[in-house]
């Protein structure tokens, strides 16, 4: 790659141009530069950036700073310099393999006698800089050129942030008591289990009071998009919550809501009424993730408002919305080209195109699928995600269950709390004859608030799981909380016929069969035996006998 800037970080801090010419730059523009050149894989969020540079603004007017500091920026070091500095909506890119990074600690401290007057938070990384670099100045230095270790990628920059605010317990005790605090972090966890939010820890969400604080003032300090604050009071056995959620930048509660759970399921971190409550919290930023493309240009909506209209989309019953996803899918693509979240969920459509049976040609959409998995994989090769989405790949369009279940071990190596992989892997293990394991597994995965697939996707493999275990009133009762939601899912109406066959309600199970071909007027015995992974289960003949018998034709 052809260096385009050098920068001394120690001694007097400078720019210049690759043949040793000095760049003159006002002092916030050398700020910025040192913030950028210091950060991991050379990314910096925009809240960061103008939280340490502008921290006395408010919040639009740093944000116009920054813009403006970025444009003079590049008009300094010039055109071909300014091909290594990018900005999305998001975050403030430089990419340092074209940079040349001095690491002569000989030359004096980190930016030795440099300060921004009043800008406190920029004087306390400074501080915390040259701390670090005081500390490594004996220890041999990475050269600039080196390798970095890509093993890990920056995963949270497209999911909505969000920060949990300590919770003032009114009674009895008072703010002092620790219930408060203790439902607060217990609420954090459960968010960040979810996989639907980048969370800010509770750890450093302490430092805010909730009796003094601003939303606004969060968002500009946490850089994050959604609060929730409340209070909890005792009640016997029992806490009662009201939470409040905000929407943090226009300072405006979405919705206050009351939630009340057993003391001794919280202290245990198994609340039930806190698992309610993330859920709603989900449902609310995805359901305005929705609502926003449905009216306004792609072009101008935030990434992760893109990547969860698209993850609830793509699994709508409706076949526009599910092609309205891949567009959405399309336009992040070119944003994030190879960003692993956004490789994953591209392929975790095309396997769901199969399911839905909207493919022409399967053999091309599991190779798709598989190259979107290996490219994700290239990026991060831990990623969770990305391995459960090559389970899914041979559970479902390549019936290979061995591999299956070696990809979602990977995946739960990574993510103990990844749902969807505990989810398939429960499915796995009952189509290789072991629906008792299977169905500890799927219910472990119901209890986990999932990014995606929605809940009626995890209801509808669990009702298959326990009709793998011959427990048919589960599976109907499952398979109906799944069409509660999606009623026209033929997986799930498969299911429920089948369960209903075989516990001896033929006629019930005739006119769900009925809802099935009005569903799926192509669907026939031999086209289940041949796409279907449940045909290859050992319960598969006895499965394909119950639809015959409740009226699927051959």
């Amino acid at each position: 790659m052809v260096v385009v800037l050098k920068v001394r970080q120690y001694g007097a801090f400078g720019v210049y141009r690759p043949d040793g010419e000095p760049i003159q730059l006002g002092a916030k523009h050398q700020a910025l530069m040192a913030l950028m050149i210091t950060a991991e894989e050379g990314i910096r969020t925009r809240a960061f950036l103008e939280h340490t540079l502008w921290s006395f603004a408010q919040p639009e007017q740093a944000k116009a700073s920054l813009r403006t500091a970025l444009s003079t920026l590049r008009k300094h070091i010039g055109p071909s310099a300014s091909a290594a500095l990018r900005a999305n909506r998001e975050r403030v890119t430089l990419d340092l393999s074209m940079i040349e990074v001095e690491q002569d600690t000989s030359r004096g401290e980190f930016m030795e006698g440099f300060e921004l007057p009043h800008e406190h938070a920029f004087a306390d990384w400074l501080t915390e800089m040259r701390s670090q670099s005081a500390n490594t100045a004996t220890s041999v230095q990475e050269q600039p050129w080196a390798p970095r270790d890509r093993s890990r990628v920056i995963l949270d920059e497209l999911l909505p942030s969000i920060a949990v605010l300590p919770f003032a317990q009114r009674s009895p005790g008072g703010a002092s008591a620790p219930l408060g605090a203790i439902l607060s972090e217990e609420l954090s966890r459960q968010l960040s289990r979810s996989q639907a939010f980048s969370v800010t820890s509770y750890m450093a969400s302490r430092q805010f009071s909730i009796e003094e604080v601003r939303p606004a003032e969060v968002s500009s300090i946490a850089g994050v998009s959604y609060l929730v604050s409340g209070s909890v009071f005792v009640s016997g056995h029992d806490f009662i919550s009201q939470i409040d959620l905000h929407d943090a930048h226009r300072e405006k509660v979405i919705w206050s809501r009351e939630f009340r759970g057993s003391l001794s399921d919280l202290l245990m971190g198994q609340s039930g009424s806190l698992r309610d409550a993330t859920s709603q919290i989900g449902q609310t930023v995805v359901g305005e993730a929705v609502r926003l493309v449905s009216f306004r240009p792609l072009s101008n909506l935030a990434n992760h408002t893109l990547l969860m209209a698209a993850i609830v989309m793509m699994q709508s019953k409706h076949h526009d919305q599910f092609e309205k996803s891949n567009e959405i899918l399309d336009t992040l693509m070119e944003r994030e080209m190879h960003h692993p979240v956004v490789l994953t969920w591209a392929g975790i459509w095309q396997v769901m195109r199969v399911q839905k049976g909207l493919s022409d040609d399967r053999r091309k959409s599991t190779l798709m699928a598989e190259n979107l998995a290996n490219a994700a994989l290239a990026q991060d090769p831990a990623f969770s995600l990305a391995h459960t989405l090559k389970g899914m790949i041979a559970s479902y369009l390549t019936f290979d269950f061995d591999n299956a279940q070696y990809s979602y071990d990977k995946a739960l190596q990574d993510n103990p709390n990844e749902a969807l992989a505990l989810l398939l892997k429960g499915a796995t293990r009952a189509m290789q004859n072991r629906p008792d394991e299977g169905v500890l597994l799927t219910e472990a995965a119901r209890k986990l608030t999932p990014l995606g697939p929605q809940r009626y996707y995890f209801d509808s493999l669990a009702a298959s799981v326990s009709l793998a275990a011959r427990d048919y009133n589960r599976a109907i009762e499952l398979a109906d909380q799944s069409l509660q939601e999606n009623d026209t899912y033929p997986s799930t109406l498969r299911t429920k016929a089948i369960a209903l066959q075989m516990s001896g309600r033929a006629q019930e199970a005739r006119d769900v069969v009925e809802c099935l071909m009005k569903v799926t007027p192509d669907f026939s015995l031999s086209r289940y035996m041949q796409e279907h992974a449940a045909a290859f289960t050992p319960s598969g003949p006895d499965w394909a006998s119950a639809l015959r018998e409740a009226g699927v034709p051959e």
